[in-house]
Order: structure tokens, then C-alpha cells, then sequence
């Protein structure tokens, strides 16, 4: 069995590390403060998350796992709101016995599922879903808290909250978070660039109103040892150098780090014990091969000026609005330039670390670097 994890959430003995972001996390919520989690994608931000809710149950929390990306609507939001909620009762009935009370214009009713399992499904009275409804729904967490079990919201793809704001979304969140007692939150996403413009923006509902935490990527040092040991596990080895070649192949990017080390487990694990820096190049380029086709129609879909500064981005990240960057890359204006930035990151293919700007997939940054 591959002893390398990557595409869902790690977790056992494929999670390593972050143990001083995870104390740091933990610290936050027990102690009644929010916290915005920060990071580019594929870091392992949702990983960790899951790891940190585990503990803190451990501990007497009740914690609620909330993803924003598949909400298209205030009633589906709403929908996969309470029955994220109901995910953590055991009792069934007090809890329709809660929506019923707290929540006028929701019916709530007990089914069964193709096993016996009873079931929740909701049934909205109002054609159009209220402020007042969208208000109780809001509450229900601090409603269950108040036996005096402390709960914990996650807020995954929280940047997505924007698709709700015409229903005035962002501040009647504030507004109930500002009032809730019993309840604390962390917000996390992978679109920082989104994320950072709520928490950071004065004109922003959520601006400070949560401790701020920087996800890096993993301490070297932690890696190769956690790269040595699982190789280690199917009697391959793999020294020093070449564990450090194989993470800077994948720009020290958790998921692409456990990608790689898959590839290359793939491709020895029946004839060959020792890693070397040609086995990492070529379960590279089989990576590469294998997403060809889907690399090059999301090349070809860009704009002339995205493809641009695609490939300026293979060679350099920093200051790219320079007029010494523009020059030697051939770009537009610096506000074209930032046009394209925009679109970039929005669909997920760039993204930004401090002040340096990186394409997101280092396999697609070594097929443009090939290609292109």
C-alpha cells in the first residue's frame, strides 16, 4: 500500500508537523477569540483544521465543520448550515425540538434513510426566505450551546460568503458573532487574496475581528525525516539531498510534496530501493504526462496577457508591477498587469506569499517551463 496521501484530508500518520500552528489554533479558540487562517492552497490549511477539531473535542468542545463552496443560495445555505449542525446531536429529537421553537418559518421533520437511519429534512413556509429566518438559523449554535458545551464553527472557502451578500450576509454574521457568547469561529479559504480583503479592509464587516495566523510550508528538517521513514516503511531509501531536490521540485507545497513521493513510490516499489535525482525527474515528467491534456487547454484558455505572465511567473515572482519586470518580460502596463493577477488568482492558478507572486501547481509551472 502507497505510504504517501495527497487529493482529500490527511490524516493519522500521513499529517506531520504544524504542531506550533495547531497549539497556536487551539490556544485561540479555547480562550473565546476567533482566528482567520491564512495560507495558499494545497498548504494543508483543512488538514489541520480537522486535526486541531479532534483535539479540541477531546477536550469538551463541540466542533461544526462548515464548507462555503457548494452554497449556491440563501436556502441551501441554510440546508447544509443545520444539517452540518445536526451532524453533531445525537439526540435527533432535540433537535427538531430547537429548529421548531427557534426557527418560525423552517418545519423540520424526522425520516429514514435505506438503512433505518433517522434523517432530518427541512421544509421552508415562506416563499422567500426572510431576514428573520436567515437571523434564527444564525443562532441555532449558540441555542446548543447553552447546556454548556462550548461550540466551534470552521468556516471553510469563507471568501465564498460574498455570494450571499445580498442578503446582507457578512453583517448580520458580525453582528451575531459580536452577540454570541458560547460560540467562537475560525474562518479559512483558499483564496487568500479574498480572504485577506474581508479581514483586512476597513470597510469590511470582518475587519478585526479574529487573530490572524500565516500557514508557511513545512520545516525541511521535518520533511525529509517524514519522507525518509514512510520510503523507509517499503525498504526504499532516500538520502538527504535527494529528499531536498524532491521538495523544491514541488515549491515545499504539502500536497504536491506527498503527490511526488506517491509518483515516485509508484515507480520503484517493485524493482529499485534507492531514490535518486533521475527517478524524481522522471516520476516528475510521468506527473506532467499524465495532466498534459488538462495543462494545456488551461493554458490555452488564458488571455494573451495571462499567458504572458504565466511564463514570466516560471522565471520570477517578485515585483512584478516594476517597470524593470515589465521591460524584460515583454507585459502591458503595470494595470494590465494587474488585471491579470486578479483573474489568476481568482481561478486559483497563482497565488501570492508575502509579496511574492507563484504559480499555484509547480507541475504546471515545469510544463510551462517545458511547453510553452
Amino acid at each position: 500500500m502507497n505510504p504517501f496521501h495527497y487529493g482529500s484530508i490527511v490524516r493519522g500518520d500521513y499529517f506531520y508537523d504544524r504542531k506550533e500552528e495547531s497549539d497556536r489554533i487551539i490556544s485561540t479558540l479555547a480562550n473565546g477569540n476567533n482566528m482567520v487562517l491564512f495560507a495558499p492552497r494545497r498548504y494543508g490549511k483543512t488538514s489541520l483544521v480537522f486535526k486541531v477539531m479532534e483535539q479540541l473535542e477531546t477536550m469538551g468542545f463541540t466542533c461544526i465543520y462548515f464548507d462555503f463552496l457548494p452554497v449556491y443560495s440563501i436556502e441551501s445555505f441554510i440546508i447544509s448550515y443545520i444539517n452540518a449542525i445536526r451532524k453533531k446531536q445525537t439526540n435527533i429529537q432535540r433537535m427538531v425540538k430547537l429548529i421548531s421553537g427557534a426557527v418560525k418559518n423552517i418545519r423540520p421533520k424526522i425520516g429514514f434513510d435505506n438503512f433505518g437511519n433517522p434523517e432530518l429534512s427541512l421544509e421552508f413556509t415562506e416563499n422567500q426566505v426572510s431576514a428573520q429566518t436567515l437571523s434564527d438559523v444564525l443562532d441555532l449554535p449558540e441555542k446548543l450551546a447553552s447546556s454548556g458545551k462550548k461550540t466551534l464553527l470552521f468556516f471553510d472557502e469563507f471568501q465564498e460568503v460574498t455570494k450571499l451578500n445580498k442578503y446582507g450576509f457578512e453583517n448580520l454574521l458580525r453582528s451575531k458573532i459580536q452577540q454570541q457568547q458560547q460560540v467562537n469561529y475560525l474562518f479559512l479559504g483558499s483564496k487568500t487574496h479574498l480572504l485577506s480583503e474581508m479581514f483586512n479592509n476597513k470597510n469590511r464587516a470582518f475587519y478585526n475581528s479574529a487573530f490572524h495566523l500565516q500557514l508557511g510550508t513545512l520545516p525541511q528538517l521535518d520533511t525529509i525525516a517524514y519522507l525518509q521513514s514512510k520510503f523507509e516503511l517499503s525498504g526504499i531509501k532516500i538520502e538527504k539531498e535527494e529528499a531536498l531536490y524532491l521538495i523544491e521540485q514541488t515549491g515545499d507545497i504539502p500536497y504536491y510534496i506527498q503527490l511526488l513521493a506517491a509518483e515516485i513510490w509508484q515507480y520503484m516499489i517493485t524493482s529499485q530501493t534507492l531514490v535518486t535525482y533521475k527517478i524524481i525527474d522522471t516520476s516528475a515528467s510521468r506527473i506532467i504526462e499524465l495532466k498534459e491534456d488538462y495543462y494545456h487547454e488551461l493554458f490555452d484558455r488564458q488571455s494573451e496577457m495571462q499567458k504572458k505572465l504565466l511564463i514570466a511567473l516560471t522565471c520570477s515572482g517578485e515585483n512584478i508591477f516594476s517597470s524593470h519586470f515589465t521591460r524584460q518580460y515583454r507585459l502591458s502596463a503595470a494595470s494590465t498587469t494587474q488585471k491579470a493577477v486578479l483573474s489568476l488568482m481568482d481561478s486559483g492558478i497563482i497565488d501570492k506569499n508575502n509579496n511574492t507572486y507563484f504559480i499555484s501547481d509547480p507541475f504546471f509551472k515545469r510544463y510551462l517551463q517545458n511547453y510553452a
